[in-house]
């Protein structure tokens, strides 16, 4: 973005004449901050304020840091810059080229701000009525979307404002407060467990970008949620909202207040007789992660295969041990335990940014995401197989946290998560029935509609209420018909996303919304 008027403000201060050679040098000093600071402000980085927030960001290894800062590197844009700087040189020579500079930030200027007189005025302007543009100006929504997202189309002439998309939010958020699945009151008799798979950076344009989306593993699920939003693209946030998934979506800041009991759905499933664990492949130090899902996701300590040799090491530094072994052993310990229902949490790092292969010494190399994500997903197909060969009854439900940005934008360097695209926040949700009745060949169901948590808590009620492990036919398609739709908003700690009129805005830190460029 280029905002103008600070633009034309720093070139008429440095165009003044000056008589006194200090005073000038002295100027030009000051003027190189400020421009730096401009340059920032112009740029589609966060405010800076966000990363003072982090201060975990410290914590990195110093590798891991080298390897972000090489990403803010744009050598084609370098290499240009470069050539205007000896054009600027050679030319400068025979021409005044402070004159060609300003008549561009004039010219510039005066089309920003004709845009912005002929988007106010009266023949472009939406009318507005309770919240709502004058329908003449509405671009018809599809039929079969959600009806807020038909409600807050996107208007045909100039863009929605604040007022607007301010409205949109906390309708979307007023009308998810009120939304609920109940899980039954009992459940069929015959034990089987649930296990939830949650993995960190994982999406679908990650499969996609590495060349992974047609694994094996997602071609044997019962059922493939398409379009699911996670919500957000951090970890901590993420594994909340599944913890909560009886409940609508909720704004980011209640995540860390106390929600009604039937919100819970682990507590909910321990009232129907399963035994509630935690399972991870890492300490869960990083940011307070462990903390977040014991205090605020009611879960409690965690195994941990301390015992095994760390895989990779951690971008901060911290051992991550292999997902198969941590299974296989978590699923041994279960295999002892006279319980007759548990339900599981496990939760993987493996695929997180910056994670470097564990070596003999202590130290660790490169680790690419293809390789880590093809032995992961490997890694989980085998662990099905595991299961089967164990005649054991399991539920697995496969629920990524959020994706690993490998793909930059305009706005975000890869691996930067700070504003939840759609691209981060698409998940690959999958669910798959172990050792049921049911021995057909499985055919995946695909959700095509918007979903998130709320429609993955709904299937899982209706498997609860049936006896589906005991079924010889199970109709995936009359179980997962009409399951709850969500609009696309996802929320960070100061950031939002929303799809309005099939185009996202972002509004950071409280200030103004604006379309997330493309």
């Amino acid at each position: 973005k280029f905002d103008v008027l600070y633009n034309l403000a720093i070139a008429a201060a440095l165009i003044i004449p000056v008589r006194w050679r200090a005073l000038n040098m002295l100027r030009h000093l000051i003027a190189i901050p400020i421009g730096i600071a401009l340059f920032y402000h112009d740029s589609w980085l966060p405010p800076f304020s966000r990363l003072l927030a982090q201060p975990e960001v410290l914590s990195f290894s110093f590798g891991y840091l080298l390897e972000l800062l090489g990403r803010f590197i744009n050598w084609e844009v370098v290499a240009a810059g470069f050539v205007l700087l000896v054009a600027y040189l050679y030319l400068a020579q025979w021409l005044r080229l402070t004159s060609f500079t300003v008549l561009v930030l004039v010219g510039m200027g005066l089309h920003t701000w004709t845009d912005i007189a002929g988007w106010l005025a009266p023949a472009n302007q939406p009318q507005l009525m309770a919240g709502v543009p004058d329908p003449a100006l509405i671009q018809a929504a599809p039929v079969d979307a959600p009806p807020a997202t038909r409600q807050v189309a996107a208007v045909r002439n100039g863009k929605p404002d604040n007022t607007i998309l301010n409205s949109a939010l906390q309708s979307f958020y007023s009308s998810e407060a009120a939304r609920s699945v109940e899980l039954p009151s009992t459940v069929p008799e015959g034990g089987f467990d649930i296990l939830f798979i949650s993995i960190c950076s994982l999406s679908w344009s990650d499969l996609e970008e590495v060349g992974l989306r047609d694994h094996p593993l997602f071609s044997e699920m019962n059922v493939v949620f398409d379009r699911f939003n996670a919500a957000t693209s951090y970890s901590g946030p993420a594994v909340l909202r599944l913890l909560r998934a009886n409940c609508g979506q909720s704004p980011h800041a209640a995540l860390y207040e106390p929600a009604d009991e039937s919100c819970y759905l682990f507590q909910n499933l321990q009232r129907l007789g399963f035994d509630t664990e935690l399972a991870m492949n890492h300490n869960g130090q990083f940011q307070g992660f462990l903390d977040e899902l014991r205090n605020e996701g009611q879960l409690p300590a965690p195994y941990l295969p301390s015992q095994l040799r760390p895989a990779l090491t951690g971008f901060d530094g911290s051992p991550i041990w292999d997902d198969l072994q941590t299974m296989t052993t978590w699923w041994l310990n279960r295999q002892q335990s006279t319980a007759e229902r548990k339900a599981l949490l496990y939760n993987s790092i493996t695929l997180h940014d910056g994670n470097r292969e564990a070596t003999a010494d202590g130290g660790g190399r490169t680790a690419p995401f293809v390789t880590r994500a093809s032995k992961l997903l490997d890694q989980l197909h085998t662990f099905i197989k595991t299961l089967e060969q164990s005649k054991k009854k399991v539920l697995i439900v496969l629920v990524p946290e959020h994706g690993a940005a490998l793909k930059s934008d305009k706005m975000q360097i890869a691996g930067m998560r700070e504003v939840p695209t759609t691209d981060i926040t698409h998940v690959p949700v999958a669910i798959r029935l172990i050792n049921a009745a049911d021995s057909a060949p499985t055919v995946p169901v695909h959700i095509s509609s918007q979903s998130s948590f709320l429609a993955l808590s709904e299937l899982i009620s209706r498997i609860l209420k049936d006896d589906i492990f005991g079924q010889s036919r199970v109709d995936w398609r009359d179980l997962t018909a009409d399951l709850p739709t969500s609009e696309w908003v996802s929320e960070n700690e100061g950031t939002v996303l929303m799809n309005y009129g099939d185009r996202d805005y972002i509004r950071i830190g409280g200030g103004s919304w604006v379309e997330y460029p493309r």
